[in-house]
């Protein structure tokens, strides 16, 4: 059955996708971009057009199964019901048939093995990639096979810049701008290309993944029709986003751009914080001493942040971070890239060390007793590394060291903060480290299946953090104490 639509119907993302499904040698379609994009209900739309016209079945993932009926489900039906299609269409729980045949299948996948059944499915789609694990994903890659011009399709909003999606897709390769016309998607109207300020489509090295970015710029039932017949002009939506850009750069940034990044919940450690504000491309190392410091928790990592500081201008810059994963995660290890990263900058300066001082513990494992900082520093001495150990004999108060550190990112103090935007881990840790009741660090651990193990994902960064900038401003932060404890008082 033919049907016949208006071209204003549609963003210009389908015109893009409708041709993206058709190119022999694509096999991954990945797609993201901010909040109100159109993203799910644009690719639902193309699925549905290729199951009733092409007889093209579609299985549809979501992570947890008890979201599909209130999320992809529902733009499955309302996509039928506005384009008519439900007169070819018969919607059963979790699943569409097509009068020719055709299907398209909702599947909750809470667990990797679950996937099966692919056979004689042509697309495979991922909703809500960023909610699956990497294991999720490779079995889906693994079994959509034994048909011609098969597809994996995947759409997500961006969030933390460590997520697998990124560090082991999206960084691992080389991407090229793709320049799109319309005469080249073969699309019947003018207005089918993103928005080019902040949307983009690119290929891979390989010319097998298409990554897409698009905005709620390109999305015309928010920003209205370019034509000026279609679409609709949702001025609420647009003043929510315009008052963002001003009040609420980050999250204009990461909600209305859809660049990686993390939306504040009010529950963080770090309050004062901003990413927009705090954060930018800095220099690998300037001539000049180096402040090291650690915690030598082994899992996820053993923590090394790397900062320099200018005291005449009162600046703070962390210039680096070396998040010591598996195998590295050992003081040793972690010692020794720390050293190459020295040699790289051609640093000749002296090093001071800061950190964790349970960390001098000596160890009842090691046959001579050596604590985490002995191994560090032994490490460092035969490498020829001049240091001055400043780990203190105790540990800042953790409430306190926030609050003090939260005050100079505020403004308080003539200090500033700044972090250098290629730390991606500790900018990730600075952002996601909640707050208890107490004010202190909640200690929130993770599972590790597949090593069997638990631990706290976050909140290392956030300790080397304090380490250091409560010793390097030790006279500035005692007196910090002395005002708070005298307030106290008077309260009391």
């Amino acid at each position: 059955m033919q049907f016949q639509f208006h071209p204003y119907l549609f963003n210009p993302l389908y015109w893009i996708l409708k041709w993206a499904i058709h190119q022999e040698n694509i096999r991954y379609i990945k797609i993201y971009g901010g909040s109100s994009a159109a993203k799910t209900y644009t690719i639902t739309q193309v699925l549905t057009y290729e199951a009733v016209t092409k007889g093209s079945s579609s299985m549809v993932l979501r992570k947890f199964g008890v979201d599909i009926e209130d999320s992809v489900y529902a733009d499955f039906k309302e996509v039928g019901q506005l384009l008519k299609y439900n007169e070819v269409e018969t919607f059963i729980k979790r699943l569409i048939r097509v009068d020719n045949g055709a299907i398209i299948r909702f599947r909750g996948l809470d667990e990797s093995e679950k996937l099966k059944g692919l056979k004689g499915f042509r697309y495979l789609y991922y909703n809500e990639l960023s909610l699956f694990d990497e294991a999720d994903f490779d079995q889906g890659r693994k079994r959509l096979r034994g048909m011609k011009g098969q597809k994996i399709i995947s759409d997500w909003n961006p969030i933390i810049q460590t997520h697998w999606i990124k560090t082991n897709i999206i960084d691992k390769d080389t991407w090229t701008n793709v320049e799109l016309t319309k005469e080249m998607i073969g699309a019947p109207t003018k207005y089918c290309m993103l928005d080019p300020e902040h949307s983009f489509v690119k290929i891979n090295s390989t010319g097998n993944t298409l990554l897409i970015k698009t905005t709620y710029k390109d999305n015309y039932w928010v920003v209205g029709h370019p034509s000026g017949k279609g679409g609709f002009h949702d001025k609420h939506v647009i003043a929510d986003f315009e008052s963002d850009k001003i009040k609420k750069p980050n999250d204009y940034r990461i909600y209305g751009l859809g660049e990686w990044g993390l939306i504040r919940t009010g529950s963080e450690f770090w309050k004062s914080f901003d990413e927009s504000l705090h954060t930018r491309p800095l220099p690998p190392y300037q001539q000049g001493t180096i402040h090291v410091s650690l915690d030598n928790n082994v899992h996820p990592y053993v923590t090394v942040s790397i900062w320099q500081i200018d005291a005449q201008k009162k600046i703070i810059q962390q210039i680096h971070e070396l998040p010591c994963e598996s195998p590295d995660n050992t003081a040793k290890k972690a010692a020794i890239k720390f050293v190459a990263w020295l040699n790289k900058v051609n640093c000749q300066d002296m090093v001071y060390i800061y950190g964790d001082p349970s960390a001098n513990a000596r160890s009842t494992v090691d046959d001579d007793g050596r604590s985490f900082f002995d191994k560090f520093r032994a490490h460092l001495k035969e490498s020829g590394i001049k240091y001055i150990d400043r780990v203190q004999k105790s540990a800042p108060e953790v409430a306190m060291s926030g609050s003090f550190i939260n005050d100079i990112y505020a403004g308080e103090f003539d200090w500033t903060i700044t972090i250098n935007t290629s730390c991606r881990y500790s900018i990730d840790d600075y952002c996601m480290t909640k707050e208890d009741q107490e004010g202190k660090v909640l200690k929130k651990r993770e599972q590790d299946k597949t090593a069997g193990i638990s631990y706290e994902k976050y909140g290392h960064f956030t300790d080397a953090k304090r380490y250091f900038i409560t010793t390097v401003l030790k006279s500035e932060f005692e007196a910090y104490k002395s005002r708070h404890k005298k307030r106290r008082m008077v309260e009391v």
